[in-house]
């Protein structure tokens, strides 16, 4: 029986040429790109080569590109750095706001500032799509206000956030206080598959790109920084990446990064239009033959890609326990408040908690989604939620 891989949002697989960019770079270059032997400089020469094919595939220059190791180091220099570098220009409290549904590695790392008093912090609420309000930013806003990080697609919901408009509000608000800030801050690890993500019509000053979610090698990222813009360095040891990240860079991890974004991006609109398709078909299909199950967020503004469902009276866990005993990988979060671990965050903030035992599931397709895997899905998943919905009942009376 064929596995069902519905679990994209926490990482894709390895595409064939990324694989095989990555293992040929790695066995011919052995050099450390900063080295000026021949070794060295063959290295440098794949390294830059990379850089300038992801510049290409965001519409960026290619010194704007700084190569990390993923999305969670991309987010905690772009908003470290950003409060650093204005502390050093004279900001004594910086302020930064974020959106209540923000990926952990925003939430913690602004939430952790904010405890140490090294800035002063606002976290918008959404609406029950998940959704900003522009207007509401706009208040937020202050003289004060160096960094506004809100991310382009939520990866527990999927919800598109209004990037574009977000960035309109920014430039604003420049105007208004007659400053270089806030800079703006985008998290488009989830977004880098479907969505565009030329940053000049997304008006952005700041991008977290991630390799494992483009069907790229795991272990590397990259954080766009408009040219101009100034962050310190998380850490310090060395001049890599024009000062901005220490170490020696991942030449092979790099290419493979640069190979599976250019692939991805070459069938962005076919694979978009795939994908929802399928998406559709079986959020309809859930909504019909489990009731009381919901969608958390609206279609209409979800990622192609991405379905999160609630469902009452089931645990989450145990539900995608007993979907990958049958074959299908899927994510899910209790969303009950009695639950252990406690609700997530972002279904908490649109408005989804229910006093009686609800569990939400996360289904995000890709590539290798096709419409007999989701017939399997609506098949299965109905038998299971009512298996474990019994035993809950039974559970309760006990």
């Amino acid at each position: 029986m064929k596995h069902i891989y519905l679990d994209h949002a926490a990482a894709t697989p390895i595409s064939a040429k990324a694989l095989r960019v990555t293992m040929d770079i790695m066995k011919k270059f052995s050099g450390n790109p900063s080295a000026i032997h021949k070794p060295g400089r063959e290295a440098h020469s794949v390294l830059e080569a990379a850089r300038k094919q992801i510049a290409v595939e965001i519409s960026a220059r290619p010194q704007e590109i700084v190569f990390t190791s993923g999305a969670t180091e991309s987010n905690n220099l772009a908003i470290v750095g950003v409060v650093d570098a204005a502390r050093a220009r004279g900001v004594v409290l910086p302020h930064v706001i974020v959106s209540a549904v923000e990926h952990p590695a925003v939430l913690e790392v602004v939430r952790n500032l904010e405890k140490e008093k090294l800035i002063l912090l606002d976290i918008l609420g959404v609406d029950d799509t998940g959704r900003i309000d522009t207007r509401e930013l706009r208040k937020n806003i202050t003289s004060e206000t160096v960094l506004v990080s809100i991310m382009y697609v939520n990866n527990e919901i999927g919800t598109i956030e209004p990037v574009a408009e977000i960035a309109k509000e920014i430039r604003h608000a420049r105007k208004v206080h007659k400053s270089i800030f806030p800079y703006f801050h985008t998290d488009a690890a989830q977004a880098s598959n479907y969505l565009d993500l030329n940053v000049l019509r997304l008006g952005v000053d700041l991008m977290t790109i991630s390799s494992s979610k483009t069907y790229g090698p795991r272990g590397v990222g990259a954080l766009y920084v408009k040219q101009g813009i100034v962050i310190e360095p998380l850490m310090h040891g060395g001049m890599h990446e024009s000062g901005r990240r220490p170490g020696t860079e991942s030449t092979a991890l790099a290419a493979g990064f640069a190979e599976a974004l250019h692939e991805s991006r070459a069938i962005v609109q076919k694979e978009s239009k795939r994908v929802q398709k399928l998406r559709d078909t079986l959020a309809n299909k859930i909504i019909k033959k489990i009731p009381g199950a919901t969608i958390n967020g609206n279609l209409d503004f979800l990622s192609p890609n991405i379905l999160n469902v609630s469902i009452p009276g089931i645990d989450s866990e145990a539900l995608v326990l007993y979907l990958d005993a049958r074959g299908i990988a899927a994510s899910g979060q209790s969303a009950c408040k009695s639950s252990e671990d406690g609700p997530s965050h972002v279904i908490m903030a649109i408005g989804k908690i229910s006093e009686k035992m609800e569990g939400t599931i996360r289904f995000s397709l890709g590539r290798s989604t096709t419409s007999e895997d989701i017939a399997r899905v609506v098949t299965e998943l109905p038998q299971i939620v009512a298996f474990l919905q019994v035993a809950q009942k039974q559970s309760d009376v006990v």
